[in-house]
């Protein structure tokens, strides 16, 4: 299911932060927002500050908690390290950065040595498009 659509059917959906939402719980009865929605890797996240479990919450807006997965039971390939680390820098950055530029996505390029003018190309298309770009650079195997 789509975070969108999955929004949609909360009530009281508010912007909490620079990547999540605040609604009321729709498993018990709410006067505040207690539900708290992140999305990541594909995936919806809740936490109801109420105590209300995933699958009440899930019952109560009449889907499976396997809706709240994008492509459920799929095994997800593991990114390579570098990628890893790249991400992690950027994440320490993103502190930085105006809350406008927090919320926008960077694309990581991987580059290496075989194909570094390709990705070079591809990351100044990307930015001159208006996206924040990092280049991870592979390091030569010994």
């Amino acid at each position: 299911m789509k975070l969108e659509r999955f929004l949609h059917r909360l009530q009281g959906v508010r912007r909490c932060g620079g990547d999540g939402w605040t609604s009321r719980c729709p498993a018990h009865r709410d006067k505040g927002p207690s539900l708290s929605v992140r999305e990541r890797d594909g995936k919806i996240l809740l936490h109801c500050f109420a105590g209300c479990s995933i699958e009440a919450i899930c019952a109560s807006l009449q889907i499976k908690v396997q809706d709240l997965f994008a492509q459920p039971n799929m095994p997800s390939a593991p990114k390579p390290r570098i990628v890893r680390d790249a991400e992690r820098e950027l994440n320490g950055l993103r502190s930085r950065l105006t809350q406008r530029d927090r919320e926008r996505p960077v694309t990581v390029v991987l580059a290496n040595v075989t194909n570094l003018d390709a990705a070079m190309a591809r990351a100044l298309a990307l930015t001159v498009e208006g996206e924040l770009v990092q280049v991870a650079l592979e390091a030569e195997a010994e």
